[in-house]
């Protein structure tokens, strides 16, 4: 959590390997993804993450189960076709995998993007401002909809957000950033109610 230009997304690309920091160390459980003085650096691909960034990246010429089976390649067709199945209904898209984005409302884009994020199971999830894209009253009631879907997935995820409200409603955890820093970090209740300084409050 953090306004424009805190570092968030930077963050973000350097977890999915898409940056590499000059200098640092990222571990997730056992595994070391990035380790600069050893000279560790997995690939993005090594690192099994589901991406999903705020503007969606839809492919608007594929349909919903084109856009969710995209990153399914290396599956057998018919394990390929299951997962679609499972995510859709899971997602509530259920009846729209012949529909193409351009088709779809801002709230059932969004869902096909998390659709297509998570049908690899991925042992991380990232989300780049993942409501910014909806309207207030969308945003208000996908709020929800996220963080139930997080909680039921049970895959670890991490969130960027500037929205004091969605990060609130989405985290366990909470991670103030700002000019590139780490500020304060604990649960976003306490983090609200008693900011350690005045930057961050």
């Amino acid at each position: 959590f953090g306004p424009s230009g805190a570092g968030k997304t930077t963050v973000l690309r350097c977890l999915a390997g898409l940056e590499w920091p000059e200098r640092g160390f990222i571990q997730v459980g056992p595994e070391i993804w990035l380790d600069t003085v050893s000279g560790i650096r997995r690939s993005p691909q090594e690192r099994e993450i589901g991406c999903m960034f705020q503007e969606y990246a839809l492919f608007p010429t594929h349909s919903v189960e084109g856009n969710i089976a995209f990153g399914l390649g290396s599956l057998p067709a018919i394990e390929r076709k299951r997962r679609v199945k499972e995510v859709t209904a899971l997602l509530q898209l259920t009846g729209m995998e012949d529909q193409r984005p351009g088709e779809l409302s801002g709230g059932q884009q969004q869902r096909v993007a998390l659709a297509r994020a998570i049908a690899r199971r991925p042992r991380l999830l990232i989300l780049d401002e993942p409501l910014s894209a909806l309207d207030l009253p969308t945003r208000v009631k996908l709020r929800g909809e996220l963080r139930n879907l997080l909680r039921q997935l049970g895959i670890p995820s991490v969130v960027v957000t500037h929205d004091w409200e969605e990060a609130l409603a989405l985290g366990d955890q909470m991670a103030v950033m700002n000019a590139g820093r780490l500020l304060q970090m604990g649960p976003p209740q306490q983090v609200f109610s008693q900011p350690k300084d005045a930057e961050v409050a």
